[in-house]
């Protein structure tokens, strides 16, 4: 190979090396770029979103149930003792009615002897037979007022059974939003904690990476010796010895020596700086080499665990999702029993009023039939005082009074227990009715806000369906920016062993010339040869001076010793 070819190959392995490190500048800064997000970034920022919401509709949902049931202790405790009221009203209803029945006998008992009594009797007959029927009727609405207090009270006794199956429904509630809601929280948990492992051990790559970097440093050193070693070739020539010329040839020999070690010592200090060059990289990119070997067994084991749809695993996201939809669907359904449960509960309400108010109006139906039991009681005392002849019912009209004042205490005392009843129970049901209207407004929130929830969960299943479809722990194209260094960084090391050649080649060209000086020196019979042609001198020494300058002893380390003859270069 010839010093031309030495060139040739130089200016190509110097290009290169100028577009390896053109090359790696470009690729460190996109490596390091953590804009980007992969798609782990992106799932985890999909569990962030999913766990704030489901906090937000589990906390709403918790503070609409907490305490459910001791909210309407104090209404229902109120009921209570007013249905013990009932009782009282019951007493002087029985009373009433059993009035009613001994005054239905003691009515027949008259009639009996009023008809002995022929037609002295017969005034009284007619009437002991009005005051029969009376009593027949005061029994009748008796009758009629125990059974619309039954129907109060079983009313009443519904509207308990509601509020029990109102509160059931507020357990299961409850309990179904407490499940899916930890659902998702260990969905969430556990799909998270590996990417977290996953994510500290990718955060460790790209200090390694910083200090790769610190490779290209070299660039500019390397370029400018290359110039340098550029430089000195092409000014070499090739030479031809002929007769009569061979002074000529010395120096031009001479000078292609002198030029081909300098550079060739150039060339060894390129090298080592390329050699420092690529181990700052190799160093560095071991560890990022591991780092992605480490990374790469934890990704696929996270796709087998939580993303396989072949091997479905208890931690896969999909099936889990899929499960807490379904349960979600079943909570959506028990939201409308208890919303359903809850305008039973207002309808029974209202009906108690309106069957308090219907046992008023059977009462209001019955104090006539006193009233006019009143009359007919003076009329029969009147008949028997006047009439001797029926002087023998006398002690039954007695008892016929008595018992018609009674029922007209126990009624005049059950109109105002029915007034305080009704007064009451229609206040206590208005301020129940009131707060069951509350929480139906506040359970439609709940319901709305599980159901924003869910639609929320839905976008995301969505998506996690996009990102579990190709699943990436580094930003996108991360890792083919990594195989790209890679092959960069072996191809450095490649020009590097070539350059390593080529100093082989140039000695042994070196040695060749030297070798064609000394047949040249030996024709014409000398020992030694020094540069006369001044302006090779003043070449070989702007070569020497110039590289020894530019690099201070760090490129060639050699320079022009002071008191030496021009022509003589001493390396040192």
């Amino acid at each position: 190979m010839n010093i031309k070819d030495i060139e040739n190959q130089i200016q190509t392995y110097t290009d290169r090396t100028e577009d390896i490190f053109l090359n790696l500048a470009e690729k460190f800064p996109l490596l390091l770029n953590k804009e980007e997000s992969s798609s782990m970034d992106k799932l985890l920022e999909l569990f962030d979103v999913l766990d704030k919401a489901n906090n937000g509709a589990v906390g709403q949902e918790a503070a609409f149930f907490k305490n459910y049931d001791i909210k309407y202790s104090p209404l229902f405790d109120a009921l209570n003792k007013h249905i013990e009221e009932l009782s009282n009203v019951n007493d002087n209803v029985q009373k009433i009615k059993d009035n009613s029945e001994e005054m239905e006998l003691i009515a027949l008992n008259a009639m009996v002897i009023s008809i002995k009594s022929g037609e002295r009797g017969r005034a009284f007959s007619s009437i002991t037979e009005s005051l029969k029927q009376l009593s027949t009727d005061m029994n009748l609405y008796s009758n009629k007022l125990l059974d619309e207090e039954q129907q109060l009270l079983k009313q009443i006794n519904t509207l308990k059974v509601v509020f029990d199956g109102i509160l059931d429904s507020q357990k299961t509630l409850s309990k179904a939003g407490t499940s899916s809601s930890g659902d998702v929280t260990r969905l969430i948990e556990k799909a998270s904690a590996p990417l977290g492992e996953i994510k500290e051990v990718i955060n460790s790559v790209y200090g390694p990476i910083q200090k790769a970097m610190e490779g290209l440093q070299y660039q500019d050193i390397i370029r400018q010796a290359s110039d340098h070693i550029l430089l000195c070739l092409k000014e070499t020539s090739t030479v031809t010895v002929i007769n009569g010329q061979e002074e000529t040839a010395l120096d031009n020999l001479t000078f292609n020596i002198q030029l081909l070690r300098l550079a060739s010592l150039v060339l060894e200090d390129v090298c080592r700086d390329i050699k420092k060059s690529i181990d700052i990289f190799k160093d560095n990119w071991i560890k990022v080499s591991e780092t992605l070997r480490t990374v790469e067994p934890k990704r696929l084991d996270y796709i087998r665990r939580f993303m396989d749809k072949q091997n479905i695993s208890e931690d896969n996201i999909n099936d889990n999702m899929s499960k807490i939809n379904d349960r979600f669907a079943a909570t959506m359904k028990q939201f409308g029993v208890y919303i359903a449960n809850q305008k039973n509960l207002e309808r029974n309400c209202s009906g108690i009023t309106e069957k308090a108010l219907q046992m008023y109006a059977v009462f209001e139906a019955l104090k006539p039939i006193i009233d006019r039991l009143h009359h007919v009681r003076i009329l029969q005392q009147i008949e028997v005082a006047k009439n001797p002849a029926i002087a023998a019912v006398k002690d039954s009209v007695i008892d016929m009074d008595n018992l018609i004042s009674s029922a007209n205490d126990s009624l005049d005392e059950m109109q105002d227990m029915l007034n305080s009843f009704i007064g009451s129970i229609k206040e206590l049901l208005g301020q129940f009715t009131l707060a069951i209207r509350d929480d139906s407004s506040e359970m439609n929130k709940v319901r709305l806000a599980k159901n924003s929830f869910f639609n929320e969960f839905h976008v995301v299943q969505a998506e996690l369906s996009d990102i579990l479809g190709s699943f990436n722990v580094f930003p996108p194209g991360f890792e083919q920016l990594c195989i790209s260094v890679q092959i960069k960084l072996d191809e450095l090391e490649s020009i590097y062993n070539n350059l390593r050649s080529i100093i082989v080649e140039m000695a042994e060209e070196k040695m060749k010339l030297e070798g064609r000086k000394f047949d040249v020196m030996a024709r014409i019979g000398i020992s030694n040869w020094e540069l006369k042609d001044s302006r090779l001198k003043e070449l070989v020494e702007h070569f020497t001076i110039a590289t020894h300058k530019e690099e201070a002893g760090e490129i060639g380390n050699f320079g022009v010793e002071d008191g030496l003859e021009a022509g003589e270069i001493t390396f040192f």
